[in-house]
C-alpha cells in the first residue's frame, strides 16, 4: 500500500446521523436494535426515535376503543423500552396506526423524521416462512431513503 493509502485508512470518516429510527415489534429481538442504536446515538451525537407500528386486519376494530386501547398498549411499552435508554439519546416515541402495511409505515416514518438511519432487527425465519411472508428488513431496505442498519442475533439467541 501507499503511503497516502495508509492515511486514508488512519482517518475516521465522520459519522453526521442526527436522527435514528428504531422500529419496534416490541419483542426482545428488536430491543436488541435498539440497544445498537443507542450506541451509535451516543458515538455520533444522535437522538433515537422509537416506532412502533399497530396493525389491525381487515374484519377488526379499526377504530373506537379496541384501536385506543392497542394504541395505548403500545405507548406503555414504548415507554418501558425507552426506560432501559439514557434519557438525552431519546427523540420521540411514536405510535402509528398502519392498515397499509408496517414497512410502509417505517419509511413514511423516516421521511417525515427527517431520519438520517433506521436501525432494524431481522426475525430468523426459514425460507419458506421468509418466501411467504416477506422479509420486513428487506422491504425497509428496498425502500427508505436512508440508510438501513440490519441487526441479527446469532442463531440459537
Amino acid at each position: 500500500m501507499k503511503e497516502a493509502d495508509h492515511k486514508l485508512l488512519e482517518r475516521k470518516a465522520p459519522v453526521h446521523w442526527k436522527t435514528i429510527l428504531v422500529p419496534t415489534d416490541l419483542s426482545e429481538r428488536s430491543k436488541q436494535a435498539v440497544k445498537a442504536a443507542a450506541y451509535l446515538a451516543e458515538q455520533c451525537g444522535a437522538k433515537v426515535t422509537l416506532l412502533h407500528v399497530v396493525q389491525m386486519y381487515s374484519g377488526s376494530l379499526e377504530t373506537g376503543t379496541a384501536a385506543d386501547h392497542f394504541m395505548d398498549l403500545a405507548r406503555e411499552s414504548l415507554d418501558q423500552i425507552a426506560d432501559d435508554i439514557p434519557p438525552g439519546l431519546i427523540g420521540e416515541k411514536l405510535v402509528a396506526f398502519g392498515p397499509q402495511g408496517t414497512f410502509q409505515k417505517i419509511v413514511e416514518t423516516a421521511d417525515e423524521i427527517s431520519s438520517d438511519l433506521i436501525v432494524v432487527a431481522t426475525h430468523s425465519y426459514g425460507p419458506i416462512t421468509r418466501a411467504l411472508l416477506g422479509s420486513l428488513a428487506v422491504s425497509v431496505i428496498r425502500h427508505a431513503s436512508c440508510a438501513v442498519l440490519v441487526v441479527q442475533q446469532p442463531p440459537g439467541q
